[in-house]
C-alpha cells in the first residue's frame, strides 16, 4: 500500500511545470548522445516490448507451461505479468501526465499518457516472472542479472527515445513493485494449498498399491 502510495504522489507531482521543466532538463541530456547505433538498440526495447509483444509473451508463456504440465507456474506467470503490467494502465489513467514533446520523439503514435512508463512495467513483470520460474535453480542469477539489465535499459531507452520523462520510468518501477508486493506473497499461498491438498492423495494412493 505504501508503494500505490507513493508512486500516485509521485505522478501528481511530476505534472508540476517545475518538475516537468527539469525531467526535460534531463531528457535533453539523455538524447544528446543519439547516435544510429544506439536508436536501433533503443528502437529494439521498443518493439521487443510493446503491446503485442507483450501479449505474445503472455499468452506463449501461459500456454507452453500449461501445455507442458506445469499448471502452477503458468497460472503464477499469467497473475505476475498481468498485475505488474496492468496496474501500471490504470496508473496511467488516474495520473494522465502529458508526453514529452513530440518534437523529442523518435517514436510516433504514442497515447497521450505519460506516467508510468508501460514499457518498463511490462519489462520488469516479465523480468519477475521469469526469475520466479528459475527460483532456486542454477539459472537463477543469470536471469536476474540479464533482468536487472534489461529493466534499466528500458528505462534508458524510453528517455531516449522521446517517449517518456524519467520520472516515468521511475514510477514503473514503484507501480509495478508494489502490484508484485501484493499479488506474488498470494500465489505463493495458492501454490502451498495445493500441495498441502495433494500431498495427502498421493500417499493414499501409494499406499493403497
Amino acid at each position: 500500500m505504501p508503494l500505490l502510495i507513493l508512486a500516485l504522489i509521485l505522478g501528481f507531482a511530476a505534472k508540476t511545470s517545475a518538475w516537468t521543466s527539469a525531467d526535460l532538463d534531463v531528457n535533453h541530456m539523455i538524447q544528446s548522445v543519439r547516435t544510429p547505433w544506439l536508436t536501433v538498440i533503443a528502437q529494439g526495447f521498443n518493439f521487443g516490448f510493446n503491446t503485442i509483444a507483450g501479449m505474445i509473451t503472455l499468452v506463449g508463456a501461459t500456454a507452453y507451461l500449461f501445455a507442458t504440465g506445469r499448471r502452477t507456474d503458468a497460472a503464477r506467470t499469467a497473475v505476475v505479468i498481468t498485475a505488474g503490467w496492468g496496474l501500471g494502465a490504470i496508473y496511467k489513467i488516474i495520473v494522465a501526465r502529458p508526453r514529452p514533446p513530440a518534437a523529442d520523439s523518435l517514436v510516433r503514435r504514442l497515447a497521450s499518457d505519460s506516467f508510468p512508463s508501460g514499457h518498463v512495467c511490462l519489462t520488469l513483470s516479465i523480468v519477475v516472472a521469469a526469475a520466479l520460474l528459475v527460483r532456486g535453480t542454477a539459472a537463477s542469477r543469470l536471469v536476474v542479472a540479464v533482468g536487472a539489465v534489461l529493466v534499466v535499459g528500458q528505462m534508458l531507452a524510453r528517455v531516449y527515445l522521446g517517449a517518456h520523462y524519467l520520472t516515468d520510468t521511475i514510477g514503473s518501477l514503484l507501480v509495478t513493485t508494489a502490484a508484485l508486493v501484493l499479488v506474488v506473497p498470494a500465489t505463493r499461498r495458492r501454490t502451498t494449498d495445493v500441495l498441502a491438498e495433494d500431498v495427502p492423495e498421493r500417499l493414499a494412493d501409494s499406499r493403497s498399491r
